[in-house]
């Protein structure tokens, strides 16, 4: 395969799950749990139609060096779709029990969410362009992002000791915040690869 073709594809997987995090903000934070199975049936669409395309990458013997920097990307980019779907299983759990989080516990997702999204657009933009700027962007938004689920975990042990947050809520918040975080170093460690 030419480099503008594995570019393309690559750029087009990150585009098709640009959306799809949209309607996972969408569907968590508007309790909708018809509306995260559709996110995750959209992205699990998403990874059967770039499953070819990844198999045939990773199986190819013959690969050139372009080809190689690419297979390269296939374990950081099969790790974000892990995440990803940990992250909405976990957030269906909470929507479809009615689990009660605090309002900075939402404010934090929403935060976390928000710097996602953001990175998952610059990660795409690198590997369209590869900017070597926005590269070091892309490290430091996964630092930024690292920090702040420290920080928010750090924030919430003090929510539990104090009974503002009970346990069952607390394992959901810190199983999504330490995903998002996942996410975050894995778009980054994928950036490394190029």
């Amino acid at each position: 395969m030419e480099e503008r073709e594995l570019t393309d594809r690559f750029c087009s997987l990150l585009d098709e799950t640009l959306p799809i995090l949209t309607t996972i903000y969408k569907g968590f934070f508007g309790q909708k749990l018809h509306v995260l199975k559709e996110a995750r049936e959209k992205f699990r669409s998403v990874q059967r139609q770039q499953l070819p395309f990844l198999q045939k990458l990773l199986e190819d013997r013959d690969k050139d060096p372009v080809e190689r920097e690419y297979a390269n990307l296939v374990p950081h980019v099969q790790r974000v779709a892990l995440s990803l779907d940990n992250l909405v299983d976990k957030m269906e759990i909470k929507v479809d029990a009615r689990i009660l989080f605090s309002q900075k516990a939402l404010d934090e997702i929403k935060q976390l969410m928000v710097a996602i999204e953001a990175e998952f657009r610059d990660v795409r933009d690198f590997v369209k362009t590869r900017n070597p700027s926005l590269k070091t962007h892309v490290k430091e938004e996964m630092e930024q992002i690292r920090k702040m689920v420290d920080e928010f975990e750090l924030i919430h042990q003090n929510r539990l000791i104090t009974g503002v947050c009970v346990p069952q809520a607390s394992y959901l918040y810190i199983e999504m915040t330490d995903n998002l975080k996942r996410i975050a170093r894995e778009l980054s460690a994928l950036t490394d690869k190029l």
